[in-house]
């Protein structure tokens, strides 16, 4: 059927966006069907425009001055883009995208006026920019130092955290060259690893992934750091971003306690009493040098079964079986304690003290403590 043929009211009730047909004194002659669903009204559509605007809008602005404007100027820049808050009949508030086109019709001058529900949009809008806000928060929050830097390697964001690492104020690190932030040793090589790092598939280098890095305060320190690094392409550029944890204050905790162990072992090893450390399945985790000398020389103690050790003993079998017994009441949590006597290959005759201590950890042994000091010491013929 040709389009000439199809009657108008037809036509434009059929358009899938909302149409209203204004007269220049306001009524509202047409709407199509788009518009009576989005305006709540039955069909036909009556009434006036301003009945479709709530007090404030209809306060902010001349309705019908507004239409003319708009018709006679439609390409003014102001007009691209204009929003208004539509009321239906069933007292619900809308925004709107709205354009309007002038129609001329026996000498009658005809405003039709296109509208656009936008709350999905702005909805969706609303919770982009609160999810930006809520991550903009989170970073400038996050103790970790985050730097982010441009196609140029120019800084582009630091946070707080991040400020505070490298000794800048609020907001000085923005600009900076990223090789400031790095000693002028590993300078020359850094454009070549980001490079590298642009042109793999995975986006990001994970924070345990990648060695240890060093980084340049603004007073000259070199700070240590745990980094991960993201790249994130927009428009065809690519971003990276660079989450840095300085590593000082672990550093120093793992020397002091590297420091507290040396010190403990060395204390250990050299200590007088026979000492030896078990674990709760009874092998040796640890034997000082007093311990080993109640051992053949070419005994390896660590690893073994604490109570199968060949201790020097005019009896072996009896000396495991008794350690077997020692060794599960103290597993149990009860301390073990005995006074006895070993010949050693030269004939000397040692009296120990001989005792087992559990170490509990909640309700558990998690390790036995051995431990045999001398009562006295004879030398005898053999």
């Amino acid at each position: 059927m040709p389009l000439a043929n199809v009657p108008a009211t037809s036509l434009l009730s059929g358009f899938p966006e909302p149409m209203l047909v204004i007269q220049a004194d306001g009524t509202l002659v047409f709407a199509n069907d788009a518009a009576t669903r989005l305006l709540e009204v039955a069909t036909p559509a009556s009434g006036l425009i301003t009945d479709y605007l709530p007090e404030n809008e209809r306060s902010r602005l001349d309705p019908l001055a507004w239409l003319q404007r708009w018709a006679e100027t439609p390409d003014a820049p102001e007009m691209d883009f204009v929003h208004l808050i539509v009321r239906t009949a069933g007292g619900r508030e809308l925004p709107a995208r709205v354009r309007v086109g002038r129609l001329r019709a026996d000498d009658e001058t005809l405003y039709v006026v296109m509208l656009q529900d936008i709350s999905r949009d702005q909805t969706r809008q609303q919770q982009t920019r609160s999810a930006h806000r809520l991550a903009a928060r989170v970073l400038a929050i996050s103790a970790d130092a985050i730097v982010t830097v441009d196609p140029a390697l120019k800084v582009s964001y630091a946070n707080p955290s991040a400020e505070a690492l490298f000794g800048y104020g609020s907001g000085e690190l923005m600009g900076l060259d990223l090789c400031t932030l790095l000693p002028e040793r590993y300078r020359a090589g850094h454009g070549a690893q980001i490079a590298r790092f642009a042109s793999e598939i995975r986006p990001a280098r994970l924070m345990g992934e990648r060695a240890e890095v060093i980084g340049l305060t603004r007073s000259g320190e070199e700070v240590p750091l745990e980094a991960s690094i993201t790249k994130v392409t927009l428009e065809g550029e690519v971003y990276f971003s660079a989450h840095l944890r300085d590593l000082r204050a672990r550093k120093a905790t793992e020397q002091a306690l590297a420091e507290s162990q040396a010190s403990l072992e060395t204390i250990f090893d050299h200590a007088i009493q026979a000492m030896a450390l078990i674990d709760p399945e009874g092998r040796v985790l640890q034997m000082n040098q007093a311990a080993r000398h109640l051992l053949p020389t070419d005994t390896d103690p660590i690893g073994a079964a604490f109570a199968t050790l060949p201790f020097w003993s005019e009896d072996p079998q009896a000396t495991a079986e008794l350690l077997e017994t020692a060794m599960a009441a103290c597993l149990s949590g009860e301390p073990y304690r005995i006074n006895t006597e070993i010949t050693l290959p030269d004939g000397e005759r040692k009296a120990l003290d001989f005792s087992l201590t559990p170490v509990m950890a909640d309700g558990r042994p998690f390790a036995v403590i051995a431990e045999a000091r001398d009562l006295i010491s004879t030398s005898e013929a053999p």
